[in-house]
């Protein structure tokens, strides 16, 4: 498999930088405990709203395909519903991570090493295509919702997360980063956007980051039906954790400005 400077710039980020791995930076890493932490600070720290947006326990005995998997956390909770799961990652460090997760919890996956825009995978192979925060990074994402399309089945569930064009957090990035700090002008968009995920003491690399409006998601997944939009992740800095108002009561007021939006869609039956 050939990559491109774009994905060899994902490669090396997340082969060298796993994603979620600095969240349990005091545990053994690879360890139960380890793993168990990340879980704890993704869905109670990062991401309180995660299981009601996500709900994974509405998946039981189904054939779920993940595409990009960081350290499995996402990749266990649907494991737990005896779901047949399957991992595909650009990142052989990811998948191995993820088989080591839940071989750890008593669970299996079939890791794929491969790329989203040309999947190894039989047409209509799975019930529910799942990529949180992945899709982005790739650069023909319309290319990867059609491969999703093609491998699910009829009827079949797609949850992808994308991170929101008009967000607090993107707005954040464009004032300070772009133009106090004259980013825009010294780097460029493109640069200024990749450095959302570069962390400078691992002299990371600069993946390609990409953000989308609501009506370019709808656009993405117009071939599917019943598509439901939700935007999540309100990111406010300081003032948030510093702020006396419940996240749940942040998410509900402010979410329609959310960092991510979560389209699940189906596709349609022939």
């Amino acid at each position: 498999m050939e990559l491109n400077a774009d994905k060899l710039e994902i490669q090396k980020q997340w082969d060298k930088d796993p994603c979620g791995a600095s969240t349990a930076a005091d545990k053994m890493p690879e360890t139960l405990e380890f793993y168990q932490a990340v879980r704890e600070h993704r869905y109670k720290v990062y991401a309180p709203w995660f299981d009601s947006v996500v709900r994974f326990e509405e998946w039981r005995d189904k054939d779920v395909l993940e595409i990009g998997v960081g350290l499995g956390s996402d990749h266990f909770r649907f494991a737990q519903g005896g779901n047949r799961m399957t991992a595909l990652d650009l990142s052989q460090e990811h998948l191995r991570q993820t088989t080591r997760h839940l071989r750890l919890e008593g669970r299996s996956t079939t890791p794929i090493y491969g790329d989203a825009e040309q999947m190894p995978f039989e047409d209509e192979s799975f019930d529910l295509v799942y990529a949180f925060g992945v899709l982005h990074h790739t650069p023909n994402t319309e290319a990867a919702i059609r491969e999703i399309y093609r491998v699910l089945r009829p009827g079949g569930t797609a949850i992808i997360g994308l991170y929101h064009r008009y967000s607090y957090f993107l707005l954040w990035v464009l004032i300070w980063k772009g133009l106090i700090l004259g980013g825009l002008w010294r780097k460029g968009w493109r640069q200024v956007l990749s450095e959302i995920e570069y962390r400078r003491e691992l002299d990371s690399a600069m993946p390609l980051v990409k953000v989308y409006s609501r009506r370019q998601a709808e656009t993405l997944f117009s071939q599917f039906s019943n598509q439901e939009i939700t935007t999540c992740h309100v990111s406010l800095g300081s003032f948030q954790d510093l702020s006396p108002v419940p996240r749940s009561l942040i998410e509900r007021l402010l979410g329609w400005c959310g960092w991510y939006l979560v389209i699940k869609a189906n596709k349609t039956f022939s």
